[in-house]
């Protein structure tokens, strides 16, 4: 009987804590010749407005400079980027970062025009048929990695939540998915300081 309660707490507990996984995956895509390891310093760039036709407002709205959660999820990356070993440098950047996040619409990327094409030039072969979307579903986080010079996409990653209906709830699972889009970022952990006898 003792046995039969303690498999039975232990699929509990098991259930417990996938009900407690995240329901979310990341995609990435980076570019044949990246060198992403000799990046050291970026920047996020302001969400620019969106081209015409296209109406985002809303105080949770991630898409609307300034609006609560596109503040959380900008402040989310710089953190997360800050947490691998980067700096944040406003003047001379080694890499630019990009964001685009959606709530509760579709994302559609070429609303926003950050000063680079959407597509790399490296896509084919490279990039997957499936990666070729411009529109993407409600909770997606995308963080793409820009070379300052040229703008050219470096690396894109993608992430979807399962959002809820509370706008503070769903801000939250955004930036969940942000930090973990930035976790697959590839760095290389500087080398540990040695003391010279």
């Amino acid at each position: 009987m003792r046995a039969a309660l303690s498999a039975a707490a232990g699929g509990m507990l098991a259930l417990a804590a996938l009900g407690c996984a995240p329901s979310y995956q990341v995609h990435t895509l980076v570019a044949p010749d990246a060198q992403l390891t000799t990046l050291h310093t970026f920047r996020v760039l302001p969400t620019p407005p969106p081209r015409t036709g296209h109406d985002h407002a809303g105080a949770y709205d991630p898409m609307v400079n300034n609006s609560i959660t596109n503040r959380a999820l900008r402040t989310t990356i710089m953190q997360a980027f800050e947490s691998r070993g980067y700096v944040a440098d406003g003047a001379r950047p080694d890499f630019l970062v990009a964001v685009y996040a959606s709530a509760h619409q579709k994302l559609d990327v070429t609303a926003w025009d950050y000063g680079y094409p959407y597509w790399p030039r490296w896509g084919w072969p490279h990039a997957r048929m499936t990666d070729r979307v411009t529109e993407y579903t409600e909770g997606t986080v995308i963080v793409d990695v820009l070379r300052t010079a040229t703008r050219d996409l470096l690396w894109r990653g993608s992430g979807t939540a399962r959002l809820t209906r509370d706008p503070k709830q769903d801000a939250v699972a955004l930036q969940k998915v942000a930090r973990s889009i930035v976790q697959r970022f590839p760095h290389e952990q500087p080398a540990p300081l040695v003391a010279a006898r």
